[in-house]
């Protein structure tokens, strides 16, 4: 990610640079509290789509289902999360919302 932020930055002439690095920025949102906890419309409004829960040793990603098939690009923070427990074989994109196994919501299993 810091890489992208710098490459937003460094490039001197670049307006159409920082756009394509603006474009490719995703968001992972944790989740601070119960009462932050999302409804599925919420969710799937910050996704973008509909939703999938993916479940890891310290809490849920919800991700857009769809999100490769639109092409969106890599959630970095996220996908290191997601191999951390599952390996690197797969990653997420689009931005995804994170709830803490410490945070009681109705996305843990």
């Amino acid at each position: 990610m810091k890489q992208l932020i710098d490459k937003m930055y460094n490039d001197v002439d670049g307006t159409k640079e920082y756009k394509e690095a603006k474009a490719n920025m995703t968001t992972l949102k944790e989740i601070q509290s119960k009462e932050d906890s999302p409804s599925l419309s919420d969710a799937q409004k910050f996704v973008g789509g509909y939703v999938e829960c993916v479940h890891l040793d310290t809490g849920t990603l919800i991700v857009d289902e769809m999100g490769k098939m639109k092409n969106k690009p890599v959630n970095e923070v996220a996908s290191k999360m997601y191999a951390d427990k599952y390996g690197d074989a797969d990653i997420i994109v689009g931005d995804a919302i994170y709830i803490p196994n410490g945070i009681q919501s109705d996305w843990h299993r």
